[in-house]
């Protein structure tokens, strides 16, 4: 049977059924979709889904494309039937480009309005990345982690559908050149919907010029942890902190001691949530942890301390991936 082409969708009947669902349909990738007019929204019209994906098909019109970022808009929609579409900002890149930031979920609404009525839409910004890993003399800091990307969303009366921003990646690992010691005291990443742990600290410690330490990675929002503590005869690197509900973790600092080869440096500052309010809901973006400090010397050694990086903060109040669609159905 040929192909049915609906707007910019196209479908391939490939069966008719007696029971509910009345139609199964396979598109060009071959993912499986059932169709019934008793599930659709809007009058003349289909839900097609699959379970995790659903759709309205039929005759349609954009009539609004959020050009405006992070800041929450009322507009006035006629009566009739609706889809809207709505994607939130990426998230920010962890320090160095050592992770990339995540995009978001496409989430779709239909709705029909009766009469005439304001809805709400935010689009989002993508988030900030974290801070750079820092070095002197061959010695590399934990790099912050970048804030995930602030959420687009749409409210009709009481209903509302939200996706949220992309999760912000892991800041680089703290390493020492000389020793290729790797990955220690990296910040976690923002994200609304998965917990960024900050990486332990893993350096070592040698009564010498390679004398290395780093402090704990600080968590990313939300609900992230510290990466742990590191301490022995001559060093201390201290742990990262937990993210909270205003910021992502603090990384830890590290100093070590000796008769030649004294250093101390600070942990990355964790970013902060930023908030928005939007048709009496809360919208938020989240901090990355802070990147851990790292110290080096020994007893003979000379001593270099350099400061984590800073996590990332909020949104950039751009976007080129995120937005809010409404088509007008019918």
């Amino acid at each position: 049977m040929p192909a049915i082409n609906i707007g910019d969708i196209q479908i391939q009947v490939q069966a008719a059924q007696n029971t509910t669902p009345s139609l199964k349909f396979m598109t060009r990738d071959g993912t499986i979709y059932y169709a019934d007019a008793a599930l659709g929204v809007c009058p003349n019209s289909l839900m097609v889904g699959d379970g995790t994906k659903n759709y309205t098909i039929g005759t349609s019109q954009l009539v609004y494309w959020a050009e405006n970022i992070d800041s929450c808009e009322t507009i006035s929609l006629a009566a009739g039937c609706y889809t809207a579409y709505v994607m939130g900002g990426r998230g920010g890149d962890g320090g160095n480009n050592a992770g990339n930031g995540g995009n978001a979920t496409v989430a779709t609404y239909s709705f029909n309005l009766t009469a005439t009525t304001d809805v709400y839409v935010f689009r989002g910004g993508d988030g900030n990345a974290g801070g750079a890993n820092a070095s002197s003399g061959g010695i590399y800091s934990g790099g912050g982690g970048g804030a995930s990307g602030a959420p687009s969303f749409i409210q009709v009366g009481t209903e509302y559908v939200i996706s949220q921003g992309g999760d912000g990646g892991a800041g680089g690992g703290g390493y020492n050149n000389s020793k290729e010691e790797q990955e220690c005291g990296a910040g976690g990443g923002g994200s609304a919907t998965n917990a960024g742990s900050g990486l332990s600290a893993s350096g070592t410690d040698s009564i010498g010029n390679d004398g290395f330490v780093c402090g704990g990675g600080g968590g990313g929002s939300l609900g992230g942890s510290g990466g742990a503590t590191t301490s022995g005869f001559l060093y201390n690197g201290l742990a990262g902190t937990d993210a909270t509900d205003t910021t992502g973790g603090t990384g830890g600092d590290s100093s070590m001691a000796g008769l030649f080869g004294s250093s101390r440096a600070t942990g990355g500052a964790g970013g902060a949530n930023v908030s928005w309010s939007c048709g009496g809901q809360m919208i938020y973006s989240y901090g990355g942890g802070g990147g851990g400090a790292v110290s080096t010397g020994g007893l003979f050694g000379s001593g270099v301390g350099v400061n984590g990086g800073a996590g990332g903060s909020g949104s950039t109040g751009t976007s080129s991936t995120s937005y809010v669609k409404i088509y007008r159905i019918g």
